[in-house]
């Protein structure tokens, strides 16, 4: 028996197939918070099929070009004919079979994951292809105009959008997290699409990942008991997860923890746990309103605040550029989806950079953390306040898009 599932966010639409239904059901689970996963199978599309236990499957070759995709090593080798097979470098192998010209991407294990699974675990299978199906919706949104923002963000009342944008350990996720305990909807914790509408307004749409976050920022948001707790009654962890802080949250020690190499240890939760382990709402889309641009000083003392001594513009560092991300584009789905990107960048950088915004200083003082981003963004939450936070005092002097 095929399942499938069809996956849809703006106007374009992925089709996940597979003989195992852990597989349909995995993506269903990991995309549907935030993308619309539906069982229709009348959708056209780019299609992934995943094939459990094919033991027909062809044997593993060499392939002379090699890439590290989601900390996973992989072979692969671009055919004269445009497709592109491939395969995992370590056990159990996956093999991919990519044919651009029926936009159809084949991923075979030849053996049987599913009956070796853990409960409750997506298997290596079924990771794979919520990866890939995501990448693929990724370069049909691309085509579209759609640009990739390195962004966290948090959606109030009549989808007033609020970005948090900036380099790793900035405070993005810091600062969206804050605001999402508080009620608000979190829309991305790490990435997020952008794309200006006729209308004059830049909507927003969710990258489905998992949240990596620090333990102690789960400890500072009364989240590590939660999630500790699903832990100890036997969820199994996120893959990526090191079991350092596995046995942190199980045994309620929420001390940060950094590895030989001195990066921050963190937890990493799937979508679907935002809401279901950590009780945090979330929003399918948005429309950007202001813009923060946060910086994390370590202290217990630090005011949080308007930091006045950083300019409030933005970069072009904030879009996301595949080919040096965790997932290069080893199949070549956007070969030809990316001649408009250089205007639409442009288009959204200008966008952003006529928004309200401020540069803000936050600490290592939740609570300081907290009043100032509620009282910051209060204008927001207002539903009678026309046009956001461009009629609020704190936010008056930015600029508005209609400048």
């Amino acid at each position: 028996m095929t399942h499938t599932l069809t996956l849809a966010a703006g106007r374009r639409t992925v089709r996940v197939r597979s003989n195992s239904a852990s597989v349909t059901d995995w993506a269903a689970r990991y995309f549907g918070p935030y993308w619309r996963a539906s069982p229709s199978t009348s959708a056209e599309g780019p299609t992934v099929t995943a094939t459990d236990a094919d033991h027909q499957a062809p044997a593993p070759l060499a392939h002379s070009q090699h890439a590290v995709f989601a900390r996973e090593s992989i072979g692969y080798t671009r055919h004269p004919d445009g497709t592109v097979t491939a395969q995992t470098l370590s056990d159990p192998a996956l093999g991919y079979h990519y044919n651009p010209a029926e936009q159809h991407l084949a991923i075979t294990s030849r053996e049987d994951l599913t009956a070796s699974s853990r409960p409750g675990r997506p298997t290596r299978l079924a990771t794979a292809t919520t990866r890939f199906a995501r990448e693929m919706m990724r370069a049909q949104l691309i085509a579209d105009g759609w640009v990739l923002l390195h962004a966290s963000a948090v959606t109030f009342p009549g989808g007033r959008t609020l970005l948090a944008l900036g380099d790793s350990g900035a405070g993005k996720t810091t600062t969206a997290l804050t605001l999402a305990t508080q009620g608000t909807a979190l829309l991305a914790n790490d990435c997020c699409f952008a794309r200006p509408q006729p209308d004059g307004t830049l909507r927003l749409l969710p990258w489905p990942s998992a949240a990596a976050i620090g333990l102690g920022l789960l400890k500072a948001l009364s989240l590590s008991t939660a999630a500790g707790h699903h832990l100890r009654t036997g969820e199994p962890p996120h893959p990526t997860q090191d079991q350092r802080v596995t046995d942190a949250l199980v045994n309620g020690q929420v001390t940060p923890l950094r590895s030989e190499s001195g990066r921050e240890l963190k937890a990493h939760i799937w979508p679907e746990q935002l809401t279901r382990w950590l009780g945090l709402p979330l929003a399918t889309s948005g429309t950007a309103t202001a813009v923060l641009l946060p910086r994390i000083t370590p202290s217990l003392t630090a005011p949080a605040g308007i930091d006045t001594s950083r300019d409030a513009h933005v970069t072009a560092e904030v879009f996301v550029a595949s080919d040096t991300e965790r997932y290069p584009d080893l199949f070549g789905f956007h070969n030809g989806s990316n001649a408009g990107m250089p205007n639409a960048q442009s288009a959204v950088l200008q966008y952003l950079n006529r928004l309200p915004r401020h540069a803000v200083r936050l600490g290592h003082n939740h609570e300081a953390n907290r009043e100032f981003l509620t009282t910051l963004s209060a204008p927001f939450v207002a539903p009678t306040l026309d046009g956001g936070a461009t009629s609020s005092p704190a936010w008056a002097t930015k600029g508005s898009p209609g400048e």
